[in-house]
């Protein structure tokens, strides 16, 4: 059974009481009758419980820390005492409230503090879902930029929904060979490299980097974000080099930086990622350079070395066997070809994505 941890304060429900803001997207609360409601529909729904939880009077006549209520309503949740449910949660612990055996369907749930003499941590919820969210990061290929008819190019009517990693999402739900559902997340600007440039090489053309600008709440005002991410990717498709490549970055500079981006998004996305794939250079025909294409397979080993058996690499050559012949520029596929790599993103996808419990 796949599982996705979320953030306890990214989920979108009712809360009464007086929660806090704990670090890495915690709540937490210490005044009982402070609650939280939402409808929940899966299989298995887990507690990952903060590591600030503490039972303040040890003994306070054997009452339980918390309960959870859960429905088909709010009112049968509320006034069926013999479906209520009390833990007692230790710090960085789980607790298990729906095991996975029985499908629920927009079932109501509170989570509760029931004593006044506890403080509760939630750091997470832990759910089983067929929905996979997947983050792609990229340039203008990613960004499916429309280059002028009169340059060559074709019309681009729907923007990023024409991209490849869109149409991938769409052969995935509609073929019924594969049956996922993914939800995309795109982090994409034309012409940006992975390596950040120096002031230096900023002043001789050379473009911005995904490893910082990854986190700007936006190309222009180039702001760091604040805040917790309310995504929390399974997998994250790099699709960069093509620019880095051209601009003549070394390979060490370009795996430096790879180690780089991925440790913070990592960090960022409270350790949700458990895949990460690279795509390789696209052909260009400004540059004859193809050393980051021939050390994606080095990248791989690089980035296990650092990050152990937690993420699995691996490379998704979506480029192998185009040519410029296949760009409408020289380096830009047409609508064609996005359609072409999104079918083959789908099987990638699909093959590669294994079950994790």
């Amino acid at each position: 059974m796949s599982t996705t941890r979320l953030s306890a304060s990214s989920i979108p429900y009712v809360r009464l009481g007086r929660w806090l803001a704990g670090k890495s997207g915690s709540l937490y609360a210490s005044w009982s009758s402070a609650s939280l409601s939402f409808l929940f529909t899966g299989s298995k729904l887990s507690l990952s419980i903060g590591s600030n939880t503490e039972r303040k009077d040890k003994a306070n006549g054997g009452t339980h820390m918390i309960a959870v209520l859960a429905g088909a309503t709010e009112e049968a949740a509320l006034l069926k005492p013999e479906n209520w449910r009390t833990f007692d949660p230790e710090p960085s612990s789980l607790i298990t409230f729906f095991d996975g055996t029985l499908r629920q369907e927009k079932t109501y749930v509170r989570i509760m503090l029931i004593d006044w003499a506890s403080t509760f941590e939630l750091d997470a919820f832990i759910i089983d879902d067929k929905k996979l969210e997947i983050l792609v990061v990229g340039d203008s290929i990613s960004s499916c930029l429309a280059v002028p008819v009169e340059e060559g190019g074709e019309p681009v009517p729907f923007g990023i929904l024409n991209a490849f990693h869109s149409v991938a999402q769409r052969v995935l739900r509609e073929d019924p060979s594969y049956d996922l559902k993914v939800d995309l997340e795109l982090v994409a600007y034309p012409g940006y490299n992975l390596v950040h440039p120096t002031e230096g090489e900023r002043g001789d053309g050379y473009r911005n980097g995904m490893e910082e600008a990854f986190f700007w709440d936006s190309p222009w005002s180039k702001e760091r974000l604040i805040g917790v991410p309310t995504f929390s990717p399974i997998a994250v498709l790099i699709e960069l080099g093509t620019n880095d490549q051209f601009f003549g970055f070394s390979k060490d500079r370009f795996g430096a930086a790879l180690v780089n981006l991925v440790q913070s998004l990592k960090k960022w996305h409270q350790d949700s990622i458990r895949y990460v794939w690279l795509v390789p250079p696209f052909p260009d025909s400004d540059t004859e350079n193809r050393e980051l294409n021939d050390s994606m397979p080095s990248y791989v080993t690089l980035l296990e070395s650092k990050f152990g058996d937690g993420i699995a690499f691996k490379v998704c050559d979506l480029a192998e066997g185009l040519t410029t012949a296949n760009t409408v520029d020289g380096v830009h596929p047409p609508l064609a070809v996005h359609n072409d790599l999104g079918r083959k993103l789908a099987a990638f996808i699909a093959s590669n994505l294994t079950t994790a419990n």
